[in-house]
């Protein structure tokens, strides 16, 4: 994450009032310079990604499953898949990330030893994430948790569709 860091949204959460006020200014800064990013990014995502991305935002959901899917058959020239299945407790989606190049989970959380509520938390919220532009026909899509961890992923199409049950 270049914009949205880790770091960057502890201090916004620190109990020190200077350190919470300096990274909250930061945080603004950040954001409109992703917004400029993102401007030029949106139009190499979908439609219909786009209108429930916007209308979901995704913020505080809880990641259920990641489904990475390899599918090595002489016809197939995208062999490699990821799903993200995410919730908000009502309903689960799908965003699902196709012609994969890249994938990194940084699953290290940033909770204290003897925290107890590290021990039960997982990946813990969806946090924010942030599209950049890998070349002209590869974008990323990089997600960071409450936990500290992180998901990254170079992709050249991608869709988001509610889990049928």
């Amino acid at each position: 994450m270049k914009y949205f860091t880790s770091d960057l949204w502890n201090k916004i959460n620190s109990l020190i009032e200077e350190e919470r006020a300096a990274a909250d200014k930061q945080w603004v800064e950040n954001g409109k310079e992703y917004c400029k990013i993102f401007e030029e990014i949106k139009e190499s995502l979908p439609k219909k990604f786009l209108k429930l991305y916007f209308k979901l935002g995704f913020h505080d959901f809880k990641l259920c499953d990641i489904k990475i899917n390899n599918k090595e058959e002489s016809n197939n020239k995208k062999p490699v898949t990821v799903d993200i299945i995410l919730t908000d407790e009502d309903k689960k989606w799908d965003i699902k990330y196709i012609g994969v190049k890249r994938i990194l989970i940084d699953y290290l959380p940033e909770f204290t030893e003897n925290d107890p509520y590290s021990e039960t938390v997982g990946f813990d919220d969806f946090g924010y994430d942030e599209f950049s532009r890998v070349d002209k026909n590869i974008l990323a899509h990089e997600i960071l948790f409450a936990s500290g961890a992180t998901i990254l992923i170079h992709f050249t199409k991608i869709s988001i569709n509610p889990v049928v049950e």
